[in-house]
């Protein structure tokens, strides 16, 4: 199975439509007041039903995502905080109350020293998301070694994010031959591909796009 493509930190409605035109996987919308990407329109331009909308949250009230999740029409729901496993099942029974089909990735912030232990209790989500320790939640634009991975050995499938760029191709290609990426479900780009912060490069990320499935 080929990896997937999710370009997050999207704004600008014009930009959001050109950007839909390269078909990726997901378009990620950051609902986080502290971020320079913080989506704020009222609604978001009509997409392709094989685009996913994923919502990214910081220890957001659960009610206020549920809001959000409706307002928005959401596909899938980003956990970039510092939420518990009980934050989590709590989330989760809200949805189904709710009768919401949205599924939930629950992000890491990961460095040399990451224990993996930790994310046993966490598989009541449906994905992880592992992103680079830095000093902001996320779109901090670095990389994390991702040999680190080779200490992942849960099956819960996954999301490679924290400054992947046009640079990191054959980095990519070599990764995705290796069996720390069994589960990587898909690969989650952002601040290397923009222009300011929430307007992506439409060439560029056609470019990546193409030589990642060239190479993959």
């Amino acid at each position: 199975m080929k990896v997937k493509l999710k370009i997050c930190g999207m704004k600008f409605p014009e930009n959001i439509q050109e950007i839909a035109l390269l078909e990726p996987d997901f378009l990620g919308f950051i609902f986080y007041e502290n971020s320079a990407r913080n989506y704020t329109e009222n609604s978001i331009v009509s997409l392709p039903d094989s685009i996913k909308k994923v919502g990214v949250f910081v220890n957001e009230r659960q009610d206020k995502i549920i809001q959000i999740i409706q307002k928005y029409n959401l596909n899938y729901i980003q956990l970039h905080g510092n939420e518990s496993e009980s934050y989590c099942l709590e989330l989760i029974n809200q949805l189904n109350h709710n009768q919401l089909n949205t599924k939930i990735l629950k992000a890491f912030s990961v460095d040399d020293s990451f224990d993996f232990q930790r994310l046993t209790n966490f598989q009541i989500v449906d994905y992880f998301l592992f992103d680079t320790k830095g000093k902001l939640p996320g779109g901090n634009g670095t990389k994390f070694n991702w040999q680190i991975l080779d200490n992942y050995h849960l099956e819960k499938p996954y999301f490679l994010s924290g400054g992947i760029g046009l640079e990191d191709i054959e980095s990519i290609q070599e990764f995705l031959k290796t069996p720390a990426s069994k589960y990587c479900f898909a690969l989650d780009v952002n601040s290397q591909f923009e222009i300011e912060a929430g307007l992506k490069n439409k060439k560029q990320l056609q470019q990546f796009k193409t030589q990642l499935y060239e190479s993959v």
